[in-house]
């Protein structure tokens, strides 16, 4: 299973996608794991890392950057030649063939292209850094490279919904209260999405340029959750890149 964004379907110069918990070589439940963090053996990262390039189209020379992703508000323009960026949530790159991607077990990854300036962008989104507004901190630094915001389309991808995503209330008051739904004994349920979706549109982004995903990573067993899985949960990979 491969979680294909319709948004970005006019742009045959790009390619985005987001993997989910089904066809790796793991042992379960990490299965279709891409993450090098998460105690799963490298060679088998390696292997699903390939299966899943592979499956989306990526160039056998394509430069491939990850992130330490550290829940910021931090941006970070790519060349391709980083291979992994220190302390970072956030990439942008202008170069072809350099696939950005970000790895989620339940946090929202988002993914933005510029079909103007060409540029691309790959978010990751825990409630930690929607609350630090990393959606609009990278849409800025976007318009500071000469994207305009009416130019840009966006993906916000499979991740824990406001369904099921519980959270405390030092938590909850860190956000908006329509973006909280209060339950009985002082829990609260939160919409990630809905704060980034939020956050694209204040940015300039028309809506109809947004696709976001209804697929919920806790409720949905093809998909990775650490809610759900505990600390033997992989991790999803969501990636973008430009061919030409």
């Amino acid at each position: 299973m491969i979680i294909r964004p319709t948004i970005f379907d006019q742009f045959s110069e790009i390619i985005t996608a987001q993997s989910s918990r089904l066809g790796g070589v793991s042992p379960e439940p990490y299965g279709m794991n891409l993450s090098s963090h998460v105690g799963d053996e490298q060679s088998n990262v390696d292997e699903n890392r390939r299966r899943y390039f592979e499956a989306i189209g990526v160039p056998a020379d394509a430069k491939a950057v990850y992130q330490n992703q550290v829940h910021s508000a931090n941006v970070n323009l790519v060349t391709g030649d980083e291979g992994v960026v220190k302390e970072s949530d956030a990439l942008i790159t202008a170069e072809p063939n350099v696939l950005l991607g970000v790895t989620v077990a339940d946090c929202t990854p988002i993914l933005l292209y510029d079909p103007k300036t060409q540029l691309i962008a790959a978010i990751h989104a825990g409630w930690r850094g929607t609350e630090q507004m990393i959606a609009l901190a990278a849409v800025r630094r976007l318009i500071e490279l000469g994207a305009k915001p009416e130019n840009l389309f966006a993906f916000i991808g499979a991740s824990a919904s406001k369904e099921n995503y519980e959270v405390g209330v030092e938590v909850a008051t860190l956000f908006e209260s329509k973006h909280s739904t209060e339950l009985p004994g002082g829990k609260y349920l939160l919409d990630v999405k809905g704060a980034n979706h939020e956050q694209l549109l204040f940015a300039g982004i028309p809506a109809e340029h947004i696709e976001l995903s209804p697929l919920c990573t806790i409720s949905d067993e093809r998909l990775h959750s650490y809610r759900r899985d505990g600390a033997k949960s992989g991790r999803m990979l969501a990636a973008i890149m430009r061919l030409i």
